[in-house]
């Protein structure tokens, strides 16, 4: 196996942060207090895609190892994807009536399902960018639609503002910000570094892994501290 590039190395290293995030968050819930059952499937789910986020830029990023590089690709962003549904059912268990869940939570389901055949198909085919930005980077079919999802699952939140405490309000906040962030980082490529060490995808998967646990933060406040 040949030795990862410098990006490939810093993307490989800070995939751990993601794996990382959703292991100290299942920590937290066993050292501190436990969450209800939907919001640890969702820090299963981060555990899961962090594993992926590793193989694709440890195995896939050059001359892939067991299998070519879009089936780690697919597993990434597909299970990003999951991780995506797996919020937007806990927000709509916490916030939303069970009539309102009777045909919300199977459109998100369906969504889900809709956006990892999409991606699949993409990466399948080798197609390129559905977003573009010239040689900067851009977002395929996959990437755009957990973009899509996580601004949606966002809403949600913000639509049920009045339902969360106060005390937890700041945290809401830091994660929208952290999301944004990480939004304007993932339009970079793989490739791209500035300035010269500012790997900026290494950038996005650890702003990302914050963002995970700010967002365990933001749910203890919730559900044990407000």
């Amino acid at each position: 196996m040949d030795a990862l590039p410098n990006y490939g190395l810093a993307n490989t290293i800070t995939g751990f942060a993601t794996l990382f995030s959703g292991l100290t968050a299942l920590a937290f819930c066993w050292l501190i207090a436990r969450h209800p059952r939907h919001w640890m499937l969702v820090y299963w789910l981060i555990v899961v895609t962090g594993v992926f986020t590793i193989t694709l830029h440890g195995f896939g990023e050059t001359n892939p190892v067991w299998g070519e590089r879009w089936v780690w690709a697919f597993l990434d962003t597909g299970s990003n994807i999951v991780v995506a549904w797996g919020i937007a059912r806990a927000v709509l268990i916490d916030f939303f009536t069970p009539k309102t869940q009777a045909w919300a939570r199977p459109l998100a389901l369906v969504l889900m399902l809709i956006g990892i055949a999409w991606h699949f198909q993409g990466r399948a085919s080798a197609g390129g960018y559905l977003v573009g930005f010239g040689g900067w980077g851009g977002f395929n079919p996959g990437e755009a639609w957990l973009i899509l999802f996580s601004i949606a699952n966002t809403a949600l939140f913000y639509a049920k503002r009045q339902s969360i405490p106060a005390r937890a309000m700041p945290l809401l906040l830091l994660v929208t910000t952290l999301l944004l962030v990480g939004l304007g980082l993932a339009t970079a490529s793989n490739e791209a570094i500035l300035f010269p060490f500012l790997s900026l995808h290494a950038l996005w998967h650890l702003v990302g892994a914050f963002g995970f646990v700010t967002l365990w933060a933001f749910n203890d406040v919730r559900f044990t501290r407000a």
